[in-house]
């Protein structure tokens, strides 16, 4: 059974309000465990990454769907770094955590490379429908 695209939407957007509460829970501890044996430097960048990365993808087809729309790409860019400055700022204020320029400018290279990966698989997937 294929979801319609308000669907899909729908479920997105939920799903990147979620997303954002994780990321608040996150930033609400004292310490964040390590993961894999990665150093902690290594882990904090690659979690930034990831994490704004699925937000922006999250954001993106809540907003835009699965459909070519730079305009959506661009805000969904913009609002995962505009939450990742808020969850910054939060974390100044938790003991043990501290706020980073530097972890925004993974926030938007995350984001970045997410909507680019999202867009990637959707010209894939319309390549492989029209071929069929």
């Amino acid at each position: 059974m294929m979801l319609k695209p308000e669907s899909i939407q729908r479920l997105a957007g939920i799903s990147a309000v979620a997303w954002m509460a994780l990321i608040f829970l996150l930033s609400a501890q004292e310490r964040m465990p390590t993961t894999a044996g990665l150093p902690p430097d290594v882990a904090a960048i690659a979690g930034h990454f990831v994490a704004y990365g699925v937000l922006a993808i999250l954001i993106r087809v809540a907003i835009g769907g699965l459909q070519t729309d730079r305009r959506a790409d661009i805000i969904a860019i913009a609002l995962a770094t505009i939450y990742g400055l808020t969850d910054e700022f939060h974390q100044s204020f938790v003991p043990g955590r501290d706020s980073s320029a530097f972890d925004i400018g993974i926030d938007l290279i995350g984001a970045s490379v997410g909507v680019t990966v999202l867009n990637l698989a959707m010209a894939a997937s319309r390549r492989f429908q029209c071929e069929r």
